[in-house]
Protein backbone atom coordinates (compact mmCIF):
# COMPACT_ATOMS: atom_id res chain seq x y z
CA UNK A 1 0.00 0.00 0.00
CA UNK A 2 1.23 3.51 -0.93
CA UNK A 3 -0.59 5.65 0.88
CA UNK A 4 -1.14 9.61 1.02
CA UNK A 5 -2.59 11.58 3.36
CA UNK A 6 -3.87 15.48 2.64
CA UNK A 7 -4.86 17.82 5.64
CA UNK A 8 -5.57 21.64 4.30
CA UNK A 9 -7.94 21.87 6.90
CA UNK A 10 -6.28 25.42 8.70
CA UNK A 11 -3.25 27.69 7.56
CA UNK A 12 -1.16 24.75 8.94
CA UNK A 13 -1.00 22.06 5.90
CA UNK A 14 0.78 19.20 5.46
CA UNK A 15 1.22 15.58 3.88
CA UNK A 16 2.02 12.26 4.75
CA UNK A 17 3.15 9.46 3.09
CA UNK A 18 3.11 5.62 4.02
CA UNK A 19 4.90 3.44 1.67
CA UNK A 20 5.25 -0.79 1.27
CA UNK A 21 7.40 -1.00 4.41
CA UNK A 22 5.07 0.86 6.55
CA UNK A 23 7.83 3.55 6.79
CA UNK A 24 5.91 6.87 7.15
CA UNK A 25 7.04 10.71 6.76
CA UNK A 26 5.83 13.74 6.27
CA UNK A 27 6.13 17.81 5.27
CA UNK A 28 3.79 20.35 7.56
CA UNK A 29 4.26 23.77 6.70
CA UNK A 30 2.16 27.07 7.72
CA UNK A 31 0.31 28.50 4.53
CA UNK A 32 -0.94 32.16 3.84
CA UNK A 33 -3.79 31.32 1.91
CA UNK A 34 -2.06 29.47 -0.74
CA UNK A 35 -3.23 25.71 -0.18
CA UNK A 36 -4.06 25.41 -3.65
CA UNK A 37 -0.40 26.73 -5.06
CA UNK A 38 1.65 24.48 -2.76
CA UNK A 39 -0.37 21.50 -2.19
CA UNK A 40 0.36 19.30 -5.19
CA UNK A 41 4.29 20.95 -5.47
CA UNK A 42 4.51 19.53 -1.58
CA UNK A 43 3.09 15.69 -2.86
CA UNK A 44 5.77 15.45 -5.39
CA UNK A 45 8.34 16.46 -3.16
CA UNK A 46 7.50 14.00 -0.70
CA UNK A 47 6.60 11.15 -2.84
CA UNK A 48 10.29 11.80 -4.87
CA UNK A 49 11.83 11.21 -2.08
CA UNK A 50 11.05 7.66 -1.41
CA UNK A 51 11.22 7.70 -5.35
CA UNK A 52 7.71 7.40 -6.00
CA UNK A 53 5.30 9.83 -8.16
CA UNK A 54 1.75 10.14 -7.65
CA UNK A 55 0.85 7.77 -10.24
CA UNK A 56 2.02 4.73 -7.42
CA UNK A 57 -0.90 6.06 -5.12
CA UNK A 58 -2.61 2.99 -4.38
CA UNK A 59 -4.65 4.73 -1.53
CA UNK A 60 -5.57 7.86 -0.02
CA UNK A 61 -6.72 9.90 3.07
CA UNK A 62 -8.07 13.00 4.14
CA UNK A 63 -9.24 15.42 6.26
CA UNK A 64 -12.66 16.79 6.19
CA UNK A 65 -12.77 19.55 8.15
CA UNK A 66 -13.73 21.63 10.26
CA UNK A 67 -11.17 24.81 9.20
CA UNK A 68 -10.76 26.93 6.88
CA UNK A 69 -14.20 27.05 3.92
CA UNK A 70 -11.74 27.31 0.92
CA UNK A 71 -8.69 25.63 2.91
CA UNK A 72 -10.52 22.61 3.64
CA UNK A 73 -12.44 22.75 0.17
CA UNK A 74 -8.63 22.51 -1.59
CA UNK A 75 -7.35 19.01 0.21
CA UNK A 76 -10.52 17.02 -0.33
CA UNK A 77 -10.46 18.58 -4.30
CA UNK A 78 -7.01 17.46 -5.00
CA UNK A 79 -7.92 13.85 -3.22
CA UNK A 80 -10.30 13.77 -5.46
CA UNK A 81 -8.52 14.82 -8.72
CA UNK A 82 -5.77 11.91 -7.82
CA UNK A 83 -8.17 9.20 -6.66
CA UNK A 84 -11.27 9.20 -9.67
CA UNK A 85 -8.90 8.65 -12.66
CA UNK A 86 -8.27 5.07 -11.22
CA UNK A 87 -10.95 4.99 -8.60
CA UNK A 88 -8.71 5.01 -5.60
CA UNK A 89 -9.94 3.87 -2.30
CA UNK A 90 -10.01 6.60 0.22
CA UNK A 91 -10.52 7.44 4.02
CA UNK A 92 -12.10 10.72 5.19
CA UNK A 93 -11.06 11.44 8.22
CA UNK A 94 -12.61 14.43 10.61
CA UNK A 95 -9.96 16.67 11.61
CA UNK A 96 -10.95 17.04 14.95
CA UNK A 97 -9.79 13.49 15.03
CA UNK A 98 -6.67 13.71 13.87
CA UNK A 99 -6.18 16.40 16.75
CA UNK A 100 -7.45 14.37 19.04
CA UNK A 101 -5.39 11.11 18.72
CA UNK A 102 -2.52 11.31 20.11
CA UNK A 103 -4.57 11.55 23.14
CA UNK A 104 -7.94 9.25 22.81
CA UNK A 105 -5.85 6.34 25.15
CA UNK A 106 -6.51 9.13 28.28
CA UNK A 107 -9.99 9.66 27.16
CA UNK A 108 -13.18 9.05 29.31
CA UNK A 109 -16.44 10.03 30.09
CA UNK A 110 -15.11 12.00 33.30
CA UNK A 111 -12.09 13.36 31.57
CA UNK A 112 -12.81 13.76 28.01
CA UNK A 113 -10.77 14.67 25.25
CA UNK A 114 -12.11 18.16 23.90
CA UNK A 115 -10.76 18.92 20.58
CA UNK A 116 -10.56 23.08 19.71
CA UNK A 117 -10.17 24.31 16.06
CA UNK A 118 -10.64 27.49 15.11
CA UNK A 119 -14.09 28.60 13.69
CA UNK A 120 -14.02 32.57 13.30
CA UNK A 121 -15.75 35.29 14.62
CA UNK A 122 -14.28 34.58 18.45
CA UNK A 123 -15.66 30.94 18.05
CA UNK A 124 -14.17 27.89 17.76
CA UNK A 125 -15.56 24.44 16.35
CA UNK A 126 -15.26 21.53 19.56
CA UNK A 127 -15.19 17.72 19.17
CA UNK A 128 -15.94 15.83 22.70
CA UNK A 129 -14.29 12.23 22.98
CA UNK A 130 -15.08 9.53 26.10
CA UNK A 131 -13.49 7.39 25.28
CA UNK A 132 -10.24 6.29 23.11
CA UNK A 133 -12.56 5.68 20.00
CA UNK A 134 -11.52 8.52 17.34
CA UNK A 135 -15.36 8.92 16.93
CA UNK A 136 -16.37 11.86 18.83
CA UNK A 137 -19.35 11.48 21.27
CA UNK A 138 -20.64 15.05 20.59
CA UNK A 139 -19.70 18.22 18.57
CA UNK A 140 -20.33 21.65 18.37
CA UNK A 141 -19.05 25.74 18.35
CA UNK A 142 -18.69 27.92 21.01
CA UNK A 143 -16.81 30.78 22.63
CA UNK A 144 -13.95 29.69 24.45
CA UNK A 145 -14.46 31.64 27.61
CA UNK A 146 -18.06 29.61 27.83
CA UNK A 147 -16.56 26.48 27.12
CA UNK A 148 -14.92 25.65 30.49
CA UNK A 149 -18.31 25.58 32.12
CA UNK A 150 -19.84 22.99 29.45
CA UNK A 151 -17.16 20.45 30.67
CA UNK A 152 -16.23 18.11 33.20
CA UNK A 153 -13.71 19.79 35.42
CA UNK A 154 -11.11 16.84 34.39
CA UNK A 155 -11.63 18.08 30.40
CA UNK A 156 -8.33 18.25 28.76
CA UNK A 157 -8.04 20.56 25.74
CA UNK A 158 -6.18 20.11 22.51
CA UNK A 159 -6.25 21.22 18.94
CA UNK A 160 -5.03 24.15 17.23
CA UNK A 161 -7.31 26.47 18.92
CA UNK A 162 -6.75 25.03 22.64
CA UNK A 163 -4.51 27.87 23.34
CA UNK A 164 -7.55 29.92 23.30
CA UNK A 165 -8.46 28.65 26.64
CA UNK A 166 -5.61 30.02 28.36
CA UNK A 167 -6.91 31.97 31.12
CA UNK A 168 -9.83 29.99 31.26
CA UNK A 169 -8.71 26.24 32.64
CA UNK A 170 -5.90 25.47 34.10
CA UNK A 171 -2.66 25.13 32.13
CA UNK A 172 -1.77 21.30 32.85
CA UNK A 173 -5.31 20.87 31.23
CA UNK A 174 -3.98 22.22 27.97
CA UNK A 175 -2.64 19.74 25.99
CA UNK A 176 -0.53 21.94 23.50
CA UNK A 177 3.18 22.28 23.19
CA UNK A 178 3.71 24.41 20.54
CA UNK A 179 2.04 24.86 16.90
CA UNK A 180 1.45 22.75 14.50
CA UNK A 181 -1.05 20.41 16.73
CA UNK A 182 -1.65 18.38 14.18
CA UNK A 183 0.60 15.30 12.85
CA UNK A 184 -0.11 14.11 8.71
CA UNK A 185 1.40 10.68 10.70
CA UNK A 186 -2.00 11.35 12.38
CA UNK A 187 -3.75 10.92 9.14
CA UNK A 188 -1.78 8.15 7.78
CA UNK A 189 -2.71 5.88 10.81
CA UNK A 190 -6.35 6.41 10.89
CA UNK A 191 -6.56 6.27 7.10
CA UNK A 192 -4.86 2.89 7.51
CA UNK A 193 -7.02 2.03 10.04
CA UNK A 194 -10.32 3.02 8.18
CA UNK A 195 -8.99 0.77 5.04
CA UNK A 196 -7.80 -2.15 7.30
CA UNK A 197 -11.70 -2.23 9.09
CA UNK A 198 -12.98 -2.03 5.39
CA UNK A 199 -14.34 1.19 5.63
CA UNK A 200 -12.86 2.56 2.59
CA UNK A 201 -15.16 4.84 0.60
CA UNK A 202 -15.31 6.13 -3.33
CA UNK A 203 -13.32 10.30 -3.73
CA UNK A 204 -17.55 10.75 -5.32
CA UNK A 205 -19.20 10.37 -2.05
CA UNK A 206 -16.40 13.00 -0.10
CA UNK A 207 -18.06 15.79 1.78
CA UNK A 208 -16.41 18.40 3.94
CA UNK A 209 -17.44 19.15 7.40
CA UNK A 210 -17.75 22.99 8.27
CA UNK A 211 -18.30 24.54 11.83
CA UNK A 212 -21.03 26.42 10.56
CA UNK A 213 -23.82 26.53 7.18
CA UNK A 214 -22.17 28.40 4.06
CA UNK A 215 -23.22 32.00 4.06
CA UNK A 216 -24.25 31.70 0.77
CA UNK A 217 -26.84 28.69 -0.25
CA UNK A 218 -29.16 28.17 -2.86
CA UNK A 219 -32.93 29.66 -3.00
CA UNK A 220 -35.32 27.53 -3.55
CA UNK A 221 -36.70 27.91 -7.44
CA UNK A 222 -40.28 29.60 -6.87
CA UNK A 223 -43.75 27.97 -7.08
Amino acid sequence: MILVAVDTSTRWAGVGLQVESGEQTEMIWRSDQNHGRELMPAIVELMSRANLRPPDITHLAVALGPGGFSAVRVGISAVIGLAMPRDLPVAGVPTHSIEAYPFLDSASPESPVISLVPAGRNEVSWARFDSPSDVPSSTGLGAPGNLASDFPEGALFCGEAAELMAGHVEVERMLIDRAPTRSPIALLKLGANSFAAGAATSATVLKPIYARSPSITLQSAPK
